[in-house]
């Protein structure tokens, strides 16, 4: 089970995140312009491909429906969405994230509605959302509990919940970073945080009973983990829906539910 730890204050999160907007330092190119869009799709493509995003997000079927992403990012999910006609609601801790995330509907010419805000705290009415999307979020968070709460309070009765989180029981985690930890003199849970950059005061892995246990209020739970790249190889394993390998060893886990 996960080792019990004093959780970072949020405004610490917060001053991370504002500082190193989503893959900014990874793909080089100005947050917010094209050339940042273009690589940061290729680069999340890689890992989700699109007929797996296709049937995870399930995009067709929010079409004039509300979507709610909470820690937007910078809206790749949720331009997805819009794209379909689902009437999308973008939220994250920082400026930065929604400033781009702007940027990006603007590029495309759509329409959505942003905000900073918490995920501990969502500035939304109950049961005002037909979907709501998280995807890499929940690990970062200082109190994740309260957070799942807030996500489960905002959705309608029968709503439709997607999230992700990093995966205890990857390949990813069991020897990639073990091995980087050892080598480094680092401790896990440094070599984990440090995933999304040296600084980032919080990140966690959820083994699937973790992540059910979290998620205990919704119903109709699946949870799987994604896809697997092996190393110095560039293989993927095919994707988890239904692949055993894929299952087991993905570091990125999901889970879909309902309300």
């Amino acid at each position: 089970m996960r080792q019990s730890r004093i959780a970072p204050p949020l405004e610490e999160v917060r001053e991370f995140w504002e500082r190193n907007p989503l893959s900014a330092a990874a793909i080089g190119a100005e947050p917010g312009s094209p050339e940042f869009f273009a690589l940061y799709d290729r680069l999340r493509e890689r890992n989700e491909p699109p007929a797996f995003a296709g049937r995870l997000h399930e995009y067709g079927s929010f079409s004039g429906r509300r979507v709610l992403e909470v820690g937007c990012g910078n809206a790749y999910t949720l331009l997805k969405y819009a794209e379909y006609g689902a009437l999308v609601y973008g939220l994250d801790l920082t400026q930065a994230a929604i400033d781009i995330s702007r940027q990006r509907f603007a590029q495309k010419g759509l329409t959505g509605e942003f905000r900073v805000g918490s995920a501990e705290a969502l500035p939304y009415d109950a049961d005002l959302f037909d979907c709501i999307c998280s995807m890499g979020v929940l690990h970062h968070v200082p109190d994740p509990a309260r957070a799942v709460s807030e996500i489960h309070r905002c959705l309608k009765p029968g709503g439709r919940l997607i999230v992700m989180v990093y995966h205890r029981h990857s390949f990813h985690y069991q020897v990639t970073l073990r091995l980087r930890a050892l080598l480094s003199g680092k401790s896990m849970q440094q070599a984990v945080n440090e995933v999304d950059g040296a600084g980032n005061p919080k990140g966690d892995v959820y083994s699937m009973q973790e992540l059910r246990g979290l998620l205990g209020a919704f119903r109709d739970l699946e949870v799987f983990a994604g896809l697997v790249r092996l190393p110095k190889l560039g293989v993927l394993v095919p994707s988890a829906m239904g692949n055993p390998i894929g299952k087991s060893l993905g570091w990125f886990l999901y889970a879909k539910g309902r309300k």
